[in-house]
C-alpha cells in the first residue's frame, strides 16, 4: 500500500534531456529573427530556472518587453523549429522508461504536468513509447494556468481523481518552479538533482525528498 497514488512529473530536465533541443531551437528562432544569437551558456543558465518559453525569451533579449507581436512571433517560431528539428535531439533520461512501466503496473498514476507546449511534450512521449504509463498530460495551451500557479491542481488534477486530497500526490521535478508550484498546491515534492535546477536554491526551499537518479523513485514511493 502506497502513501502517494498519483504522481505529477516535470517534463524538461525531469523526463527528458532536452537541453540539446532547446538551446538549438531557441538560437534558431533568434537567427531566424535577424537578432543576436545568445551564447549556449547564457541559454542554459536561463533555462535552468524552469521559465514559460514567453519568460525564456523575455529574460534572453529585453527588446521583447515592449513587442508584445514580436514576442508572439518568437514563441511561434521556436515551437515550430521544435516540432521540426527538436525531436531527434532529445531523449528520456536513463532509466525513465523502466520507472514509468514499474509505477503504472503497481496501479499509480503518472501525470506529466509542465509548462512546455503540450505537442511536443506528446510528441516525445508517442517516439519514446511512453504514452501508454501517462494518465494526463498538461501542458502550455490556452486557458490553462501555469506552474506554479495552484489552480492546476484544484481545477484538473484533483476533479480526475476525487478520491485524492493533494498532500496524496507526489510532485516531482528539477527546478524551484516545481518545488514553488508544489508547496502553494499543498502537494509532497521530490526534487531530482540530476536536473537543470540551481542545487543550492533548490535545497533552500526544502523540499521533502531528493532523488539523484529517477531509478530511485519506486523505492521512495514504496518507503511512503
Amino acid at each position: 500500500m502506497t502513501a502517494f497514488k498519483v504522481i505529477a512529473f516535470d517534463y524538461d530536465g525531469t523526463l527528458f534531456d532536452t537541453r540539446p533541443a532547446i538551446v538549438h531551437c531557441i538560437r534558431r528562432s533568434f537567427a531566424a529573427s535577424g537578432r543576436p544569437i545568445p551564447p549556449q551558456e547564457t541559454v542554459l543558465f536561463t533555462i535552468g530556472g524552469g521559465l514559460t518559453l514567453e519568460d525564456t525569451f523575455l529574460d534572453l533579449d529585453g527588446s521583447l518587453r515592449d513587442d508584445s507581436a514580436g514576442l508572439r512571433a518568437r514563441v511561434e517560431a521556436y515551437r515550430s523549429i521544435y516540432l521540426a528539428e527538436g525531436l531527434p535531439l532529445l531523449k528520456p533520461f536513463a532509466g525513465v522508461g523502466e520507472v514509468l512501466r514499474q509505477l503504472h503496473a503497481g496501479g499509480t498514476k503518472c501525470l506529466v504536468v509542465s509548462n512546455k507546449g503540450i505537442a511536443a511534450i506528446r510528441q516525445s512521449l508517442d517516439a519514446s513509447r511512453l504514452s501508454p504509463f501517462i494518465d494526463l498530460v498538461l501542458g502550455d495551451e490556452p486557458g490553462l494556468p501555469k506552474k506554479p500557479d495552484p489552480a492546476i491542481v484544484v481545477d484538473r488534477i484533483l476533479p480526475k481523481y476525487p478520491q485524492m486530497q493533494s498532500r496524496q500526490i507526489l510532485m516531482v521535478g528539477d527546478t524551484e518552479l516545481d518545488i514553488l508550484f508544489a508547496k502553494k498546491s499543498g502537494m509532497s515534492c521530490c526534487w531530482v538533482s540530476y536536473g537543470y535546477g540551481d542545487a543550492q536554491r533548490c535545497r533552500a526551499l526544502k523540499p521533502e525528498h531528493e532523488i539523484a537518479s529517477i531509478a530511485e523513485l519506486p523505492m521512495l514511493v514504496q518507503r511512503e
